[in-house]
């Protein structure tokens, strides 16, 4: 290999090490298309917020299509309690601009409802709709690009998942939906479609600069969750000879928002390599006021004892005690226990 050709792959190596932040009509189509169902109004219902000025203009813009088939069908989907990830998953699997389903339907999709989301798209003129509103589109790339080009997920994420196989994507999304994050798998791609931050009552969401730390912060917990998930598949074994037991941090109130032991444990993992990650990455306050938040609002009381043991894992993992988190994790439950008793004292 030449100087220059190692050269170059060192740059793209460390190019594709980086969180991708870009747009895509699909998942805009798809959030056009939620604009025209009652999902706006529900996600009020269960939590007032205010909304981006372009969600707002996109329903008045398709206000003559709520009956449209391709809305008909999605509201259908809605009513039936269909996780928006899985509507999200379907559309990002679609070729674009044909919108052509040529991967195997799954069977909740409606008949020919990849046909009637290309005649909405075109109907509706999207694209020039889209163009109209393209600086506050790619405003929200800047300020994103801009929060994640100053840190390295992957090699934060390694010591506990392995190798990250797959590119890191994050979508920011300014129409709906308003007020939750999606985490998707889709083929080589792990995919963060986030909302801009929700502000007090009806005030207008904060720009995304405004708190990177969010961002951060939904990036961990999607892209934390959906590798977790695929590491406890891949070791088993190990898992079965600890999950028969009660994870010792867990309290009642906490349990009963994760009932299964997988679930706990994921929380708590995310929880704490976020709590890790804000305190070396972005501040000692930063960090403070999320365990704080997933203390009183999420109930993970003992957060900073699992902090604690998670940090412990990191500098035990970088002296070569342990070869992976799979070699730590039938001692976690004892030391989550000792260290929950620590705390007591």
């Amino acid at each position: 290999m030449t100087s220059s050709t190692a050269s170059s792959a060192t740059t793209e190596s460390a190019v594709t090490r980086q969180v991708t932040v870009r747009l895509d009509d699909r998942v805009r189509l798809l959030s056009a298309i939620l604009a025209a169902t009652n999902y706006p109004d529900k996600s009020q219902e269960r939590r007032k917020h205010g909304t981006h000025a372009h969600a707002r203009a996109t329903r008045k813009w398709l206000a003559e299509f709520t009956s449209h088939p391709a809305v008909h069908a999605a509201q259908v989907l809605l009513d039936q309690g269909l996780p928006l990830s899985a509507i999200f998953n379907y559309a990002l699997r679609l070729s674009f601009p044909a919108l052509g389903a040529d991967m195997p339907q799954p069977r909740w999709i409606p008949p020919r409802w990849h046909e009637h989301l290309l005649h909405f798209y075109e109907q509706t003129r999207l694209a020039e709709w889209w163009e109209t509103e393209s600086a506050q589109w790619q405003t929200t790339v800047r300020h994103l690009r801009e929060a994640f080009a100053s840190v390295d997920l992957h090699t934060f994420l390694e010591p506990f998942v392995g190798q990250v196989a797959e590119s890191l994507t994050f979508m920011p999304n300014i129409c709906y939906p308003s007020d939750q994050t999606l985490g998707l798998h889709v083929g080589g791609e792990l995919v963060v479609i986030m909302p801009p931050p929700i502000a007090w009552g009806d005030s207008p969401p904060w720009p995304y600069k405004d708190d990177p730390a969010l961002a951060y912060r939904s990036a961990l917990a999607e892209y934390g969750a959906l590798l977790m998930g695929a590491y406890l598949q891949q070791h088993a074994e190990t898992v079965a000879s600890i999950s028969d037991r009660p994870l010792p941090i867990v309290d009642e109130k906490y349990a009963a928002l994760h009932p299964t032991w997988r679930g706990q444990f994921i929380g708590i993992f995310i929880a704490s390599i976020t709590a890790l990650f804000l305190e070396d990455s972005v501040s000692a306050l930063e960090a403070k006021s999320f365990t704080q938040y997933m203390q009183k609002v999420e109930h993970l009381t003992a957060l900073p004892t699992a902090v604690s043991v998670m940090r412990r894992y990191l500098e035990d993992y970088r002296s070569g005690r342990y070869v992976n988190f799979a070699d730590f994790l039938p001692k976690l439950p004892s030391l989550l226990r000792v260290g929950k008793t620590i705390s007591a004292l």
